[in-house]
């Protein structure tokens, strides 16, 4: 299952950031969320592709300037695993579900 809270961390080139990435699925396999780091919170919308994998897209506003990016995101055993790949490189987001 993929829906829930997940106290998440990210390796970036200025060093890891923390913060939280929620997922909520509906009945037709939509799935949406938010990805809240840096003190800001950024919306996502996909597609449910499997029953603990998902892919979606969005933009997250850093530093750096606007980061649009296309992720992958599975959940296995309340652990998440997220690929992202930006327009500032590929980035990888690991979690816990609280």
């Amino acid at each position: 299952m993929l829906d829930g809270k997940y106290r998440a961390s990210i390796n970036t080139p200025m060093g890891p950031i923390n913060g939280s990435v929620t997922l909520m699925t509906n009945q037709d396999n939509s799935v949406q969320g938010i990805v809240e780091m840096m003190g800001m919170k950024n919306s996502f919308k996909g597609t449910k592709v499997q029953e603990n994998v998902a892919k979606f897209a969005g933009n997250f506003n850093t530093p750096l300037g606007n980061m649009s990016y296309q992720a992958t995101c599975s959940v296995m055993n309340n652990q998440l695993e997220l690929m992202a790949n930006t327009n500032k490189g590929n980035f990888k987001i690991q979690g816990v579900r609280v």
